[in-house]
């Protein structure tokens, strides 16, 4: 289950972003319910009300392969009991184990994986959610076993004490996480009595018994008083008649119990009366330098359809000429700025700003607070400019107007919350929706951007600290602020303005795609040269996406060239960053990256000014100039990131070095930090004028754009970046050795992890179809057995591990107590005791797992991005048939049962497969270090060929 804690943060920005007014002759409603919703959405609903007071929208979804549900309830951390913090957190996880009709604790996930499914649940501060995905054939008996968790849950009392270890475990496993302890050392600066300051997560100690109360028996009296029909909200999504989803509702939700039971509405402050202003200091465990600012104000959701936060908020974030951030930057002392609401309730609500700070920044943080309160003050002035307004109800419209799905699970989710704030004909609209506000609606929030309201937070390494956090044990110092007594004069403020009238925002919406044809088209296929074109006619958007690889043979074969790249690529950014940040607020984006490949540009969104963004980009990286300053600056940066990805969750290092280890060149923090220790802003600059000498290119055009056009873009590439070497192949992938191989990654955290990796011996479709199917019927039962059953961690993952063409299994456990070799031994029990339930799975069964497998490879994709990363990986592989997933689905069908049993017997039960464990926290019995092989004369599998010339389609 994810954390809780982001998912508050995103579920608070997700309903703050992307708003849209549209003409009444542009809005449609769906079914008598009168839900606004956008001339893009192919998506028809309906809404109902069961007699139990439980609101339903029901969505038919035409031609989707996956089904998916969501049931939000009004109740979250918010509502702990005083006593038990952590509860509803802790209630959200006993939900998955057992109802009445399914008492096995594993069977509504079993039923889920093995028809190519994925499910989860969170716990915000005033909702929880479950949710999940499924094949859509398998709806109904999803529906089954759903529908129990809100009407005959049984709170086994051994899995109640099972499960609280889990809490635990996931509590443990945030220890070292700065999100989670900046997040609660802040609660620490807020009002005590207000629900919002309280630890939501739950330990042993807040969920232990005691001499006064069982947690099974307040679980029992806390479900009982808050999951009531009445304050949920269920959502069911499917390629289903909305009569056939509207009989599922009411023949499973109508026994929800209504409880006739008001939500309590807390009045407490978010902070005490007075308090505020507050300086605070956090101690973070990664190099993280921030400065941020929260400034409470009046609650916000009654004026959800006017947005005056969202509208501030985007103003405070700007990037372009004459923002806040571009000051800083200028300055040097900021590398990134943010703003958003951060907390929203019936009674108050919160903005964020937050400030990524270079080392300099850290001594200026009284010159930035007032550079801030100086563009506050532009913000007041009468009366607000309209045209600020206008233009964000312009662009809101547009979202909307063009509004793409994707996963639908996300999608039922957002919904699902979305009618827990918004009237019915809203519960789309609503994200969207932004009449213009008054200047009086705005007056209260504006005043609230004072230095006499906030608290400003510093959060770096080594700063001044006197106490620590009681869950987390953050170091950290509280005090009254006393920026308002200091005198401070901060240079060049004039400098700051409000942002002009942004010029990317389309006016041509015409549809320029070419003849409809299957897959992409080479228009260009030479050693060195590739550019390929794929008109849009399934997703009717004047938007395109375009890929541009530069791939440099240096860049692949040496780590200081790759940090090079990475330091051109930082420079090109800051320097188009101000004229970039105009257009990625009217649709329209680019990224430039430094891979292991060379250097990757993107380009998407809106196709009006797409070329115009193109041509300057493309201009940009051709005139680098950067200061020694600028140099030093990204440096740090890049040192600091590199760091910092060493400090991450020690599963993520486990796979992170076994990746490296598998792939041949590849580099790994440590190289790359000990060749970014040798380098200067005069590498930089000549890598910038030599890299195009050694060169190959991959164009890929994909959209609302003719041949014609795709052809003149293929002939500015050449010019700007003419191919001056053969195609770059890939890396190759490594063989591990026969047998059973260990690697031991150092670490300071107090978890430990494991990662066990089973490498495929070949390369064909069959064997991938093969490892991908065994991996979709063991990946549920894996997770039972050591999550739930053996209790050994909060994150246990049994997956698929494909390595270009190589397939691969992947089991993964972070666990607080188990050792590396305990988790080993609990691997191998379970692998001996699932082999009989292998052998004993049911035709029915196999003949669902396959299908799900099938579903999951044939998904069509849900948006042209999507779609266009799909024939991109196919064409970066040189699989020119653009069919590697509906190849591997036709091989999945031929297996049979036996097939599998096989492959299980040889490459888990007799080890005929080579095995690596990469650990943190210990070796593991009997195998062998992978250290003393010699890896350089391991053999590595065929690479694909990438210049196979593609046969014309």
């Amino acid at each position: 289950m994810l954390s809780p804690r982001y998912w508050i943060f995103f579920l608070i920005v997700l309903a703050a972003i992307g708003y849209s007014m549209l003409k009444p002759d542009t809005l449609t409603s769906a079914d008598s319910s009168d839900i606004i919703t956008s001339p893009a959405d192919p998506f028809s609903y309906r809404y109902l009300e069961l007699d139990n007071g439980l609101k339903v929208v029901l969505i038919n979804t035409p031609n989707t392969d996956k089904a998916a549900a969501a049931m939000t309830v009004s109740v979250g951390s918010g509502d702990d009991p005083d006593n038990r913090n952590g509860l509803a957190h802790f209630l959200e996880h006993m939900l998955f184990l057992g109802t009445d009709p399914y008492p096995e604790p594993g069977e509504y996930q079993a039923y889920i994986s093995r028809n190519g499914g994925s499910h989860n649940a969170f716990t915000a501060h005033a909702q929880t959610t479950y949710f999940y995905e499924i094949e859509n054939d398998a709806m109904a008996g999803a529906l089954d076993r759903f529908a129990p968790f809100f009407i005959s849950p049984r709170f086994d009392e051994a899995y109640v004490d099972r499960e609280k270890n889990a809490v635990h475990a996931e509590f443990q496993s945030k220890l070292k996480d700065d999100f989670r302890r900046i997040f609660s050392a802040e609660k620490q600066a807020m009002n005590p009595e207000h629900p919002y300051a309280k630890f939501s997560t739950g330990n042993l100690d807040t969920l232990s018994d005691t001499a006064d109360s069982k947690v099974r028996d307040d679980l029992l009296a806390f479900y009982k008083e808050h999951y009531s029909s009445d304050r949920m909200t269920l959502v069911l999504a499917g390629d289903y008649p909305l009569e056939q989803l509207e009989e599922w509702a009411r023949s499973h939700f109508s026994a929800v119990p209504k409880r006739e039971i008001a939500k309590q509405i807390n009045h407490k402050p978010l902070f005490v009366e007075g308090q505020l202003p507050l300086d605070m200091n956090i101690e973070p465990v990664k190099e993280i330098r921030r400065l941020q600012f929260t400034f409470p104000m009046p609650e916000v959701m009654s004026l959800y359809d006017y947005k005056p936060v969202q509208l501030l908020s985007n103003l405070i974030g700007h990037e372009g000429e004459g923002s806040l951030l571009a000051y800083l930057k200028q300055q040097g002392w900021a590398e990134a700025l943010s703003s958003g609401r951060a907390i929203s309730t019936e009674n108050e609500s919160a903005l964020t700003v937050q400030i990524s700070l270079t080392r300099l920044g850290l001594l200026h943080t009284e010159n930035i607070t007032q550079a801030l309160m100086h563009y506050f003050e532009l913000m007041k002035v009468k009366p607000f400019p309209e045209y600020l307004k206008t233009e964000q109800q312009q662009l809101n419209e547009l979202t909307f107007r063009y509004l793409e799905h994707g996963q639908l699970s996300d999608y039922v989710v957002r919904v699902s919350t979305n009618m827990q704030l918004f009237p019915v004909q809203d519960i789309i609209y609503g994200n969207y929706k932004a009449l213009i506000p008054t200047d009086e609606q705005m007056r209260p929030y504006l005043n609230a951007l004072s230095a006499n309201n906030m608290l400003r937070t510093l959060i770096a390494p080594g700063v001044v600290t006197d106490m620590v956090d009681p869950w987390y044990a953050t170091p950290m110092r509280i005090r009254p602020s006393d920026y308002a007594k200091l005198d401070i004069e901060t240079n060049g403020l004039d400098a700051l303005h409000l942002p002009v009238a942004n010029p990317f925002i389309p006016t041509d919406f015409s549809l320029h795609a070419g003849t409809e044809r299957a897959t992409p088209t080479a228009l260009i296929h030479n050693d060195g040269q590739q550019a390929w074109y794929y008109p849009e006619n399934e997703f009717k958007a004047p938007k395109s996406q375009i890929i541009l690889r530069l791939a440099l043979e240096p860049v692949q074969q040496s780590a200081r060239q790759q940090v090079l790249a990475k330091l051109y690529a930082r420079a090109i950014n800051e320097a188009l960053n101000t004229y970039s940040y105009p257009a990625s607020l009217a649709g329209l984006n680019y990224s430039l990256s430094a891979t292991n490949r060379g250097l990757d540009i993107g380009f998407g969104g809106y196709q009006d000014k797409l070329p115009e963004l193109m041509r300057r980009v493309l201009s940009e990286m051709n005139n680098l100039v950067i200061s020694d300053d600028e140099f030093e600056r990204y440096r740090a940066s890049l040192q600091r990131s590199l760091e910092n990805n060493l400090k991450a969750k020690p599963f993520q290092r486990t796979i992170a070095e076994l990746k490296h280890w598998l792939y041949e060149p590849s580099f790994n923090e440590d190289d790359l930090l000990a060749a970014l220790a040798d380098v200067n802003r005069e590498d930089v600059i000549r890598f910038a004028n030599e890299y195009s000498n050694d060169l190959s290119s991959i164009l890929y055009v994909h959209g609302n754009v003719s041949e014609k056009d795709a052809k003149e873009m293929a002939d500015i590439v050449a010019k700007r970046f003419p191919a001056n070497a053969s195609t770059l192949p890939l890396p190759e992938v490594k063989q591990l050795p026969e047998g059973q191989f260990s690697q031991v990654i150092e670490q300071e955290h107090p978890d430990n992890a494991f990662s066990l990796y089973i490498q495929g011996q070949a390369t064909d479709d069959n064997s991938r179809a093969r490892m991908s199917l065994l991996t979709q019927i063991l990946s549920a039962p894996y997770y039972q057995y050591m999550r739930t059953e053996q209790q050994l961690g909060y994150v246990v993952v049994a997956t698929a591990f494909p390595q270009q063409t190589v397939p691969g299994l992947l089991f993964v456990v972070q666990s607080p107590t188990a050792t590396p070799n305990k988790i080993m031994q609990q691997s191998q029990i379970f692998f001996e005791n699932f082999a009989p339930q292998l052998a004993a799975t049911t035709p029915e069964e196999f003949a669902a797992f396959k299908e799900g497998l099938v579903t999951l490879l044939l998904e069509k994709a849900k948006n042209m991005p999507e779609k266009a990363g799909q024939f991109w990986q196919e064409i970066t592989v040189g699989r020119y048939s653009f069919d590697t997933r509906s190849a591997i689905a036709e091989q999945v069908k031929t297996l049979t049962l036996d097939d599998i049993i096989t492959l299980y017997n040889d490459a888990i039960t007799e080890k005929k497969f080579s095995w690596a464990v990469f650990s943190k926290g210990g070796d593991i019995e009997n195998l062998t270090p992978l250290s003393e092989q010699n890896r350089s004369q391991l053999p590595a599998f065929p690479r694909p060929d990438l210049t196979a010339i593609p046969t014309t389609n």
